[in-house]
């Protein structure tokens, strides 16, 4: 009888135990689903590469409700556009798509998307790039857009040139502004800014715009 009941008491806290490790994994695989990670996604673009993003004024009201119905089967939006359409930023799509056809033109490309955490369309919507020329070089560029439509863009990469090369031949026609400190120059391309930072044998190029 004492076995018997012995028996039952190991059977019941056998139980106990298997239903106490299904109600963690359930409780885990619960937490894990609802973490939305920030979009990691691949590009690719065959398109020529432009000197700068065309220009684009102010949309109207309704040219603004055309450009946040863009659909995303269109092979003229960017994928960029296509994924920032399906977080719910849409008050600057078309800025989007302008600038992210412009920074992945003629270039494989990846890009790391900030996922907004609540109301998309009311925050900054920023994007990192990494961009392989056909020579395989490569280039560091960065895209911020706000939702009155602003943007700004940076691209980065190392040349195998001194500053003082660079601004002699490459960007011989551009007017020195200053030097920011002590080791970065400071050129005027207009509506692109161009720094010029020693690094090694050979330097750092970083050119900057403002859209608005």
């Amino acid at each position: 009888m004492e076995k018997k009941i012995n028996n039952i008491y190991y059977l019941r806290r056998f139980w106990l135990v298997i239903f106490g490790i299904l109600i963690c994994v359930g409780f885990c695989m619960t937490v894990v689903t609802a973490i939305k990670p920030a979009e990691m996604i691949q590009l690719a673009s065959t398109t020529p590469v432009p000197q700068e993003p065309d220009r684009q004024e102010a949309p109207s009201e309704a040219a603004a409700a055309r450009s946040n119905s863009l659909p995303v089967t269109d092979p003229s939006v960017n994928i960029v556009t296509q994924t920032a359409v399906k977080l719910g930023v849409l008050s600057c799509i078309s800025r989007i798509n302008q600038v992210a056809s412009f920074l992945t033109a003629n270039v494989k490309s990846g890009i790391f998307i900030f996922t907004p955490q609540s109301e998309p369309d009311r925050h900054i919507f920023s994007t990192s790039f990494e961009l392989l020329r056909p020579d395989d070089s490569t280039i560091y560029a960065s895209a911020s857009f706000f939702p009155n439509q602003d943007a700004v863009y940076d691209t980065v990469e190392y040349v195998n040139m001194s500053p003082e090369e660079l601004e002699k031949t490459v960007f011989k026609d551009l007017k020195r502004v200053s030097v920011l400190k002590k080791n970065i120059v400071l050129l005027d391309g207009g509506k692109v800014k161009v720094f010029l930072m020693p690094a090694g044998s050979g330097a750092v190029v970083i050119k900057k715009e403002v859209i608005r």
